[in-house]
């Protein structure tokens, strides 16, 4: 910090030498107010160090408003609250007694006695304030021992539950259905614990697990679902460029664009060069909606300036504007969905794109700048109109060539019988 310090006073004293304008009493109030100016902010770091560290470590959000709005549905959990947002909801009680038979079982796990458990209740207490910190709310209702509580059972009923799902029979507590429910309850943004509080405890308190197990644990985390479909191998940068896409598949396609599908793990990895969109494969089915919706929500509010899967969704809406998008796009084998139809996959699509905050910078600005100029360009209409009326397929571009030869050869025909003549 003495650093700081010298680095500020250094300023304040080269202001002092800078100023040789102006009357005496102008100049004096000049270096005061420069001087104050320069104390406050030298001690900005010592009265903000604290709250913006606790600010770092918040990780857990309600869902906005705005996005709420559209489909509240898909943000509230349906048999089960994990963590303090929803534990007051009562049509969700009926678990905590499941919660119960899972903390039971791990009481019954080879090496796990009474001390054992106690430690870990123990550092729960321990992490109380980092673990209440690392929600956007404070609970002050939520009393010291019954937040320890809730944390534990919520991340005993989270190891358990995945631990179940990793043996081949599933969990066994539960019918099929009502484990697909726990699962997409288990991902809401609204219904998280901490990660480190689960690995802690698991590492604690189960001894010699499965292989892989421990691996699926954290999926419970709408975090690491991003990480997951982002494959960290992003290629695109992000950056103030911020160009719409104006143009769709379809007037894309007529416009000369060709697009093909790539298998590329991470979805953003969009390229367009030379006229060719590549587009990475996209799976849709009745669980996508959910899942994206709350990555989004998630990346509303921790990664603003790197929104990535915001700003695809945003960029796939640009894209499709109808069903005929959609299905050009589906027999590319870019897009391969169970909804149905074509126009349920179009319009999740565009309803995702509702709501979504003003992203001041994208990853796909300079694709869609790309793809505009090669629409709006009349050499590349011409060429795509002709391709198009005339080799739309093998058939007709086979037709189309048989004719060409047909009539240079009455041509030259022609030409042979003029010369013959005279």
């Amino acid at each position: 910090m003495r650093l700081e310090k010298d680095k500020f006073s250094s300023r304040a004293s080269n202001l002092e030498n800078d100023i040789d304008v102006g009357s005496a009493s102008d100049i004096e109030m000049g270096k005061d107010i420069s001087h104050k100016l320069y104390t406050e902010v030298r001690l900005m770091p010592f009265q903000q160090n604290g709250s913006e560290s606790r600010r770092s470590e918040c990780c857990i959000y309600r869902v906005p408003k705005l996005l709420r709005n559209v489909n509240s549905e898909a943000f509230t959990p349906l048999l089960i609250s994990i963590g303090p947002l929803h534990s007051e909801r009562k049509k969700l009680k009926a678990m905590e007694m499941e919660k119960l038979k899972y903390f039971k079982k791990l009481t019954e796990r080879d090496g796990m006695d009474e001390k054992k458990m106690c430690d870990i209740v123990i550092s729960i207490k321990n992490q109380e304030e980092r673990l209440r910190y690392c929600y956007s709310e404070k609970f002050k209702k939520i009393k010291s021992d019954d937040f320890a509580k809730m944390i534990l059972l919520d991340a005993v009923f989270i190891i358990e539950f995945f631990l179940e799902s990793n043996d081949d029979t599933g969990p066994k507590h539960f019918k099929p259905r009502m484990t697909f429910d726990i699962r997409e309850d288990l991902m809401l943004l609204e219904n998280q614990l901490p990660l480190f509080i689960i690995e802690e405890i698991y590492d604690q308190g189960v001894e010699n697990p499965q292989p892989g197990c421990k691996e699926r644990v954290p999926q419970a985390s709408t975090d690491l679902l991003r990480n997951l479909i982002l494959s960290r191998a992003i290629q695109r940068i992000y950056s103030p460029d911020h160009v719409k896409l104006k143009y769709s598949a379809i007037m894309l396609r007529k416009a000369g664009v060709r697009f093909q599908v790539i298998r590329d793990e991470c979805l953003v990895n969009i390229t367009f060069d030379k006229g060719v969109l590549k587009i990475p494969y996209l799976k849709v089915d009745h669980n996508f909606e959910r899942l994206v919706r709350h990555i989004m929500a998630m990346e509303q509010c921790l990664y603003k300036s790197v929104a990535y899967i915001c700003s695809y969704i945003k960029f796939m809406g640009q894209l499709i504007d109808s069903a005929e998008d959609v299905g050009f796009l589906v027999r590319k084998g870019i897009i391969v969905h169970r909804l149905g139809d074509d126009a349920a996959v179009s319009n999740m699509i565009n309803d995702l794109c509702e709501n979504i905050c003003d992203i001041k910078c994208t990853c796909f600005g300079d694709i869609s700048k790309g793809l505009n100029a090669h629409f709006e360009s009349p050499f590349n209409n011409a060429i795509a109109t002709l391709v198009l009326g005339y080799f739309p397929d093998i058939w007709r571009g086979t037709a189309t060539v048989a004719a060409a030869l047909l009539l240079i050869l009455t041509f030259i025909q022609t030409i042979s019988s003029v010369k013959s003549f005279y």
